[in-house]
Parts: structure tokens; C-alpha cells; sequence
């Protein structure tokens, strides 16, 4: 039978192979709008569905003005700082180079959890964050040309998505836990997309141009929205609290793999033997934070 913790990094896998698909349908769009636009409306809409479904099934519960102050927080940072930096990073770099670098986001999350007591480590994972480092590391040297000029300016923006979405997952545990994935995988979201289509009206152009799809735009970013948010999200909440916050994060690994494939088929990028490396060492890396042993460093 398949353990909790496993079972946890499947889930946190799929969710992370359809984070590969927002990232090249992300970029893909993002020619025709801003990194502030882009992500409050996909967002929201994505957290419109959710609580359509969650309220007709009742399932959704109160939030107590307690938590308040520590919701507001981790919305902001996940749903506002995180898509920001994601958004703008794949303005500036491929959609393969970027969700590999993403994959920094392990090794920060080992570190913060380190900081604030949430995370155990073992050698195992410690072996793991070694072999992302490298396989992010020998990505990061690979030359890309006039295909992403600014590709450093990306690679910077990338780190800082992982780091806000690092800081989520090791802060959220507890609250998934009291409050339930349905109601956890919703308020947070409309409440941090709201405050990201707030901040569009000053720094985006949500109204004259930035949300201007045609047919097509509108068919990717309900893609975008639903699949990418909605399904995602709740997909992730499951596994946050399956699994440890460095065995969740070191599912991201995933993410590159659609990245690659479809950047490739979509956006015509080139995909060379570093990225594939890169993308093999992340596997790697999945396999081994995940792995248990009782004997703690």
C-alpha cells in the first residue's frame, strides 16, 4: 500500500505537472497583458469556481478573525509577491530555463523550515537539495542567445517566485489542517487575487488593454484558470498536508518537464542537453527528499 507521505508527493506531482502547463501558457500570453493582470484575473476566476462548487456542496467554513491577521500574510504572499515574480521572470526568460530555476524552491523551503522549526531534514534530503542545486546549477550555464537576452533578470525573478511560494508552504500547514483543503484552497485565493486586480488598476492596464484577449486568449487563460488554478490549488492543499513542506516542494521538479515539452511544441524554445539534465537531477532529488528514514540528523 502506498504510504501517506508518497502518496502526498503523487498528489503534489500532478499538481506540479500542471504548474509545468500554466508556465508555457503563461508565457504565452503574457506578450498581450502584464504580470499584475494576467494573475489577478486568472486567480480569481479560478477562486470564483472553487466557491461555486464548494459552497453548493457545503463545504466551506468561516475564517476566524484570529487568523486573520496570518491569512492576509500567506494570501499576499502567495497569491500577489509569488505570481508577480513568476509572471514577470517569463517575460525575461524561457519557460523551461524558468521552471527549472523555480525549482530552487526546495532548497529555500529546507532552509526556512530549518529557521522556524517546521522541517526535519535527514540525509536523504540533504543528498536531495545537493543534487537540485547541481542540476539547477549546470541549467543556469547553459547559453540561450536571442532567444531570452535578459535571461539573469528572469533567472532573478524566478528564485524570488520560489522563495514566496517556499514561505507558504511552510507557513500553511497548520491553518490546511484546522480550517480544510475546500476552505483553505478558496479564501485565500479570492482574497490575494483581489488584492492583485486591486494593484493592476495602478500598475497593470486591466481595463485598456491587458485583458483584451481574443477568442483564443480567452480559451488559454480558462485553461489557465481553471485546470491551472482551480484543480491545482485544491490538489496541492491535499498534499501539503500529506507530506512534509521539503517533500512537497521537491515535487516542483515536475514542473519542468511539461515546461519543456511544451515550450518546445507551443513556443518552438529550444530544449538542450543542460535543461535535460537539470530536469533529471530534480527527479532525483523528488525521490530522495521523499524517502523515510527514522534516523534524524
Amino acid at each position: 500500500m502506498i504510504s501517506r507521505n508518497y502518496l502526498g508527493a503523487i498528489l503534489a506531482s500532478t499538481s506540479a505537472s500542471l504548474g509545468g502547463m500554466t508556465v508555457v501558457l503563461t508565457r504565452y500570453l503574457m506578450p498581450e497583458s502584464d504580470a499584475f493582470s494576467l494573475p489577478g484575473a486568472r486567480y480569481f476566476i479560478g477562486g470564483i469556481v472553487l466557491f461555486l462548487i464548494f459552497a453548493i456542496i457545503k463545504k466551506l467554513k468561516p475564517l476566524e478573525i484570529a487568523d486573520w491577521k496570518a491569512i492576509l500574510f500567506l494570501s499576499f504572499s502567495f497569491y500577489v509577491a509569488f505570481p508577480i515574480a513568476f509572471a514577470a521572470g517569463l517575460e525575461h526568460t524561457t519557460a523551461a530555463r524558468g521552471a527549472i530555476v523555480f525549482t530552487a524552491q526546495p532548497i529555500i523551503t529546507l532552509i526556512l523550515g530549518l529557521i522556524l522549526g517546521t522541517e526535519r531534514t535527514n540525509l536523504f534530503k540533504v543528498l536531495a537539495m545537493f543534487i537540485a542545486i547541481a542540476g539547477i546549477s549546470v541549467t543556469l550555464s547553459d547559453k540561450i542567445g536571442d532567444e531570452a537576452p535578459n535571461a539573469l533578470m528572469g533567472d532573478f525573478l524566478m528564485f524570488t517566485a520560489a522563495f514566496f511560494n517556499s514561505l507558504y508552504l511552510v507557513k500553511s500547514r497548520n491553518l490546511i489542517i484546522k480550517y480544510g483543503t475546500y476552505t483553505f484552497a478558496v479564501w485565500p485565493m479570492l482574497i490575494g487575487s483581489s488584492m492583485m486586480l486591486f494593484l493592476a488598476l495602478f500598475f497593470g492596464n486591466p481595463l485598456s488593454g491587458s485583458l483584451s484577449f481574443d477568442a483564443h486568449g480567452w480559451m488559454v487563460l480558462l485553461i489557465l484558470a481553471i485546470p491551472g488554478v482551480a484543480l491545482m490549488q485544491y490538489i496541492f492543499q491535499q498534499a501539503i498536508i500529506m507530506s512534509s513542506p521539503t517533500g512537497v516542494s521537491m515535487t516542483v521538479g515536475f514542473n519542468p518537464l511539461w515546461s519543456i515539452i511544451l515550450g518546445a511544441i507551443i513556443l518552438h524554445e529550444p530544449i538542450s542537453s543542460k535543461i535535460l539534465f537539470g530536469f533529471l537531477c530534480i527527479v532525483v532529488a523528488v525521490i530522495l527528499a521523499n524517502y523515510e528514514k527514522k534516523n534524524i540528523l
